[in-house]
């Protein structure tokens, strides 16, 4: 078991409910689960409210009362808001991306309450017992400290969220684990499993993706630790105010090309090459998928939970409505290394997209 792992289950933490057989083979078969208004109401207050709290001291044109205010931040006030990263490293508390926010408060513990490790039964129910890295936060001086697999693109990652100035990281990725990496609260904490990606919120009127859905995507390579995340609305969210959309059923056809890529040669960060087959956002798999799957809104009151496979085809979807903000935090469940050794990691036999998953899951049959 990892070292960083309670002896007793999340305690304290109301549990999410466990999922039935049915429940079960709807995510293998599908990708993806809606799971509504499961997370405690208190705590989802409490996220909102840390959410309007930094609102009110980074984005204070944002008017709680006032959806009409609810407009994005002038070029200037982002490029003031994204250079201030912390002295210790890491992304801005606050940034701003056109029609969307963020708020990087993912390692701070209520967050980590409020979904991770609410879901934390449901982690082990799909991922094995004993499995799962424990969402533990930042400690009193800011930082994070987890096992981390350093692929390439970890490693890319690592150097575009604001922590290249607190050590000397490897240009390309060794493909081990660093079994204690060490990350500012606000740095790429998810690479670790310590804590969530914070808040991601879209404003009302976001631009349109297009007919082709640009912007789409499948995370990360097919080689890594996580297996699963979870999207957590801390709001109401309503059809049609950007929700996280995605690709039934893609989630199979993703895995399968990329891992065929990878035995071919391909990483995931070779973007000099003329076409990609494992880069995430134009694969051939990936287009195919848009021209003939039809993308799902997932939605729901406060508290709903969208469980998905890691490798589905996803997107924020864009906010049509008028007085709506989207407020969601995202978190991916990691396997420990001792449950998933660095060899396995990138096993050249890895085609079987359950085999790292619990035997229960492993038993359902995906059409029952």
């Amino acid at each position: 078991m990892n070292k960083m792992q309670p002896t007793a289950t999340a305690p304290g933490v109301k549990q999410v409910p466990l999922l039935t057989t049915s429940e079960i083979a709807r995510f293998k078969r599908d990708g993806f689960l809606v799971l509504p208004a499961v997370l405690d109401p208190e705590l989802c207050h409490q996220a909102r409210e840390a959410m309007w709290d930094a609102v009110a001291t980074h984005l204070p044109h944002l008017k709680r009362d006032d959806p009409t205010t609810w407009k994005p931040a002038s070029d200037k006030k982002s490029a003031r808001l994204n250079a201030q990263r912390p002295d210790i490293g890491g992304d801005p508390y606050v940034f701003t991306e056109g029609h969307r926010f963020y708020v990087r408060n993912g390692a701070e513990q209520f967050m980590l309450d409020l979904a991770p490790r609410a879901l934390w039964q449901v982690a082990e129910q799909l991922l094995g017992e004993g499995t799962v890295v424990w969402p533990a936060g930042a400690d009193d001086s800011g930082y994070t400290t987890g096992p981390c697999f350093m692929s390439d693109d970890v490693v890319a990652g690592l150097a575009t969220h604001g922590v290249e100035d607190t050590g000397q990281w490897p240009v390309e990725g060794s493909f081990t684990t660093e079994a204690a990496l060490r990350l500012p609260g606000t740095g790429p904490v998810w690479s670790t499993g310590q804590g969530a990606r914070g808040l991601y919120c879209t404003l009302p009127g976001s631009p349109s993706p297009g007919p082709d859905y640009r912007g789409a995507h499948s995370d990360g390579a097919c080689y890594g630790r996580v297996r699963f995340q979870v999207t957590a609305y801390i709001d109401d969210l309503p059809p049609g105010s950007g929700g996280f959309t995605v690709w039934p059923g893609s989630h199979i056809r993703v895995w399968r090309d990329q891992w065929q890529a990878f035995l071919e040669g391909e990483k995931h960060t070779d973007d000099h090459l003329p076409e990609r087959k494992a880069g995430g956002y134009t694969d051939p798999v990936i287009l195919r998928t848009k021209a003939d799957t039809r993308p799902v809104d997932c939605h729901g009151p406060a508290g709903t939970v969208v469980l998905w496979h890691t490798k589905i085809l996803h997107i924020a979807g864009q906010n049509t409505s008028t007085d709506v903000i989207r407020q969601a935090t995202i978190y991916g469940f990691q396997k420990t290394p001792e449950s998933l050794p660095d060899p396995l990691v990138t096993d050249e036999t890895n085609v079987d997209i359950w085999r790292d998953w619990s035997e229960e899951v492993r038993a359902v049959n995906e059409l029952q």
